[in-house]
């Protein structure tokens, strides 16, 4: 009797059976033989070396991290002081006071006529810019950035050196043992940084001193790498652009300064003294005196040259 059950079990049965025949070949068939690889001749081992005593590794110096510059309100600052001590933070505040050339208090309490909810005590802080260059506008905003101190001159003085607080002394009692921050940046509304220090405009004589100082440095480099090179060329051109400059920096000097004028002046004696060790073939003899001008110029600069905040150099007339 026909049964459908049945009937399809041994339909199933019947197709697995056809599909294990159909793939029972392809998974018996060996793999194809590979062909014999030549043999390769014997390598001789090198003779053993001795292994050299181990020198210990010298223990790596701890990295010092960068500090970060941390956005703070004035009222979080307040708040809970002991959390910022010692961290670069910049705030972004009204100017409330201006206390001294120096000194001036940012608070963020007020927000046009509104005040900040939920703050008691008080939110302003003190700001000191040891290098401040022109004032702030009462009631102004600015954006700050420095290190946050517990107000103590003690305490200003070791992070502020050549620093002295011009604080009026009951400012100073007001603000004692309170967070204040030590500026080293203080951005106005007009998007001027009153913290740096910029080179006033040069005149006309500074800016052709300046145009023969330039000069120097890739001359001297330039001579320095001609002498090792025992290149004659090299040296003569490079030496006759250095004595023209030293000649020209006397000029300038001499009705200024009587130290400077003959520090220029032994430059451009030990200049020409290169040029005769050049001609002769005398080439130890031209380094050695390179090594002696080189050390001029940097008497010179360290006395009548100043570096100021964007990284240029001027002349130093005050010394």
């Amino acid at each position: 009797m026909y049964h459908p059950v049945k009937m399809r079990y041994g339909v199933a049965c019947a197709l697995a059976l056809t599909m294990a025949s159909l793939a029972m070949p392809t998974a018996q068939q060996p793999p194809p033989a590979q062909p014999p690889q030549p043999a390769q001749p014997a390598t001789p081992a090198a003779p053993a070396t001795p292994a050299a005593p181990a020198t210990p590794a010298a223990p790596a110096a701890p990295a010092t991290p960068a500090k970060v510059l941390v956005p703070v309100a004035t009222n979080t600052l307040t708040a809970n002081p002991d959390a910022f001590y010692g961290q670069a933070v910049t705030m972004t505040a009204s100017v409330e006071q201006v206390l001294s050339k120096t000194a001036f208090v940012i608070d963020q309490r007020r927000v046009g006529t509104a005040t900040l909810k939920g703050v008691n005590g008080p939110t302003d802080v003190l700001v000191l810019v040891p290098n401040i260059q022109s004032p702030v506008d009462l009631k102004s905003y600015v954006t700050v950035m420095g290190e946050v101190v517990k107000f103590d001159p003690a305490e200003v003085a070791k992070k502020a050196k050549d620093y002295k607080i011009d604080l009026p002394p009951d400012a100073a009692t007001k603000y004692s043992g309170r967070p204040a921050l030590i500026a080293t940046s203080v951005i106005n509304d007009k998007f001027i940084d009153v913290a740096k220090r910029l080179p006033p405009p040069m005149n006309a004589e500074e800016e052709a001193f300046s145009k023969v100082m330039k000069q120097v440095a890739p001359a001297f480099a330039a001579l320095r790498a001609g002498v090792d090179k025992s290149d004659v060329e090299n040296a003569n051109k490079n030496a006759a652009v250095l004595k023209q400059a030293f000649t020209d920096t006397e000029t300038f000097f001499k009705p200024k300064k009587p130290d400077a004028t003959l520090w220029a002046a032994e430059a451009r004696k030990h200049v020409e003294t290169i040029q005769t060790a050049v001609a002769a073939g005398k080439w130890d003899e031209a380094k050695t005196t390179a090594g002696t001008l080189q050390q001029s110029c940097g008497r010179c600069h360290g006395q009548y040259r100043e570096r100021f905040d964007d990284g240029s150099f001027r002349y130093k007339p005050g010394n």
